[in-house]
């Protein structure tokens, strides 16, 4: 059984990028009834920017109450064996906020499918500042399973007139969740196919990413 989780990067609670959201969600219930699916909106969190203290270099010890909360087997966020089998959890932040939830959601993801708006080329500040504090995966060993990386898309949502493309948001988010064992696979390109009401006008553009990854990995 797999699990996918939907990040939604907009700091609109009823953006484009949530209707979009939950079509594709929608889509994965329907198309793969017995996998679980799960939803994390940046519009809802309270997270609070990484201050570049490096604590979360420590690895806390077994027995520390700091350490995150692995869930059971039956547990519907029960992690994914890549994060299971890794240190991950032994690096934490002194933060606790939305981000302790964060985790448990790119913990259990055996596939993530990013929904982001453009802000000049990048993610909001609010996407951001969860990508920031992905910093404890950076320090644990999850990422060196190179070839059990997990995948993830990236939904890129516009309405266009952005001479700069989307180059800026890709290479933020293949950085940052390359750190917590996730590797591009795909890009889609909205720009101008989704109105404001979430009315879906046209197919995306999808290019596919993995020829790039194993130029990076090599």
């Amino acid at each position: 059984m797999m699990h996918r989780t939907l990040l939604v990067g907009s700091p609109r609670a009823n953006g484009r990028c949530a209707h979009l959201a939950d079509a594709i969600f929608n889509a994965c219930i329907e198309d793969c009834p017995d996998d679980g699916a799960s939803i994390v909106s940046i519009a809802s969190l309270e997270v609070a920017p990484c201050v570049g203290c490096d604590r979360c270099k420590v690895e806390l010890p077994e027995d520390s109450p700091e350490r995150g909360r692995i869930p059971e087997v039956d547990d519907p966020l029960r992690q994914a064996p890549i994060a299971y089998k890794s240190n991950a959890s032994a690096h934490q932040c002194f933060m606790h906020d939305d981000m302790d939830d964060v985790r448990l959601h790119l913990d259990a993801a055996n596939h993530l499918t990013v929904i982001s708006p453009l802000y000049f080329a990048a993610p909001p500040a609010q996407l951001k500042a969860v990508l920031d504090r992905l910093q404890p995966y950076f320090w644990s060993n999850i990422r060196s399973r190179t070839r059990k990386r997990r995948t993830f898309d990236v939904h890129v949502v516009g309405e266009g007139g952005n001479p700069y493309g989307f180059d800026p948001l890709v290479g933020t988010l293949r950085s940052a969740l390359g750190v917590c064992g996730f590797k591009l696979e795909r890009v889609f390109d909205w720009t101008d196919r989704i109105s404001e009401t979430g009315e879906i006008l046209g197919d995306a553009d999808e290019y596919d990413m993995t020829e790039d990854e194993a130029t990076s990995d090599a």
